[in-house]
């Protein structure tokens, strides 16, 4: 058995070759096993910073990461039991060249997998920590939390390609970064958008404008913030579409915090036909003013009034403010005090406005 593990294929021994196929073959069966032993015994150490909270998405987070570790280690240890063969007729440089490209290669992949689980653990923490600020009444600090899981997972990367670099490339970072602060400039003149969104991110958090949850509106757009990221917002408009609004955009330019206000402001044009009396008008406006101020969800701060004489119509503007920021709320409490209106014009024997034209025609001498 022993003179038979001792022959040679293709440089090679029996044993030599044995021993990769059987590496591999315990890796890949055992990487599942192993995987979830290590995700079990990981979670030991985060048990008490969670609470006992999620201990299913601690193991579905870290298994394949951890699988992808394993798996690169048995393919390495497989290979160095193999020797270069000698029909390829590699010299010793050579040969040290190839263990140099093989020890790289496998170092890079590594600490990918290995960053791979670093993002996993920072989902982990910043799902821990997200559950903890829901049970709190303030929703700031839900939207931090959001950020800094950005953030974190940036920099984790940013760490991850200096340690390539220096450890396994053997670059050197100092000249490295030298090197980049001198084309900085070009990128930062060249990315002068982008660079503007992230500084909007930053401007957000400090002046805190608005949080998530609150209902904001801009740019002819309401909705209610969902995400702030580093550069876009995400903002949930009324008619339940997602839009991403570049943070640039929200703090350039004019915005109503509607969650902050304790009122909605409603505003419209009642048109009246030209038959209408001054009488009749006059009336009109008084019964809607006593609408107005006996409704129970609208405010005391309210305007009636015959403001224009329009194209096809004589305008009274009617301006009130209802005691909530909830946009249905608003929308009901409008619908009503709109079926009172239209009462109000029919009882007074009145029409409403529509556009129209009235032609006069001459007849010739």
């Amino acid at each position: 058995m022993q003179e038979f593990l001792r022959q040679e294929h293709w440089g090679n021994t029996y044993l030599g070759i044995g021993s990769f196929i059987l590496i591999l073959l315990i890796g890949w069966f055992l990487r599942k096993t192993v995987s979830r032993f290590l995700s079990h015994f990981l979670y030991r150490f985060f048990k008490k910073f969670s609470d006992g909270l999620g201990h299913d998405e601690f193991i579905d987070l870290l298994k394949k990461p951890i699988q992808l570790i394993i798996l690169l280690f048995s393919i390495y240890l497989a290979i160095i039991q193999l020797e270069y063969p000698d029909i390829w007729g590699l010299t010793q440089e050579e040969m040290e060249g190839y263990d140099r490209v093989l020890r790289r290669f496998y170092g890079t992949f590594m600490a990918i997998a290995l960053t791979w689980l670093m993002l996993r653990l920072v989902d982990y923490i910043i799902m821990v920590l997200y559950k903890r600020a829901q049970e709190t009444e303030d929703t700031s600090d839900d939207q931090i939390i959001l950020f800094m899981k950005d953030l974190i997972k940036v920099i984790v990367v940013i760490l991850a390609i200096f340690f390539v670099l220096s450890a396994i490339f053997k670059l050197n970072i100092t000249s490295l970064i030298a090197g980049l602060g001198i084309g900085g400039l070009a990128v930062a003149l060249a990315a002068q958008e982008t660079l503007s969104n992230l500084l909007g991110s930053f401007i957000i958090f400090l002046d805190k404008p608005f949080k998530t949850g609150d209902t904001v509106s801009f740019d002819n757009i309401t909705g209610t913030i969902e995400k702030v990221g580093f550069r876009s917002t995400q903002v949930r408009t009324l008619d339940k579409s997602l839009l991403t609004v570049p943070n640039k955009n929200l703090i350039d330019g004019p915005l109503n915090n509607i969650t902050l206000s304790p009122f909605r402001r409603v505003k419209f044009v009642v048109g009246l036909t030209y038959g209408t009396k001054s009488a009749q008008i006059k009336k009109i406006i008084d019964e809607i003013s006593d609408v107005l101020k006996n409704h129970q969800e609208t405010k005391d701060d309210y305007t009636v009034a015959f403001t224009d004489f329009g194209a096809y119509s004589m305008d009274i503007t009617v301006i009130f403010f209802v005691y909530s920021n909830d946009w249905n709320k608003m929308v009901s409490v409008k619908e009503e005090i709109n079926f009172k209106i239209m009462e109000i014009v029919e009882l007074n024997g009145c029409d409403f406005a529509f556009p129209t034209q009235t032609i006069h025609v001459e007849k010739g001498s």
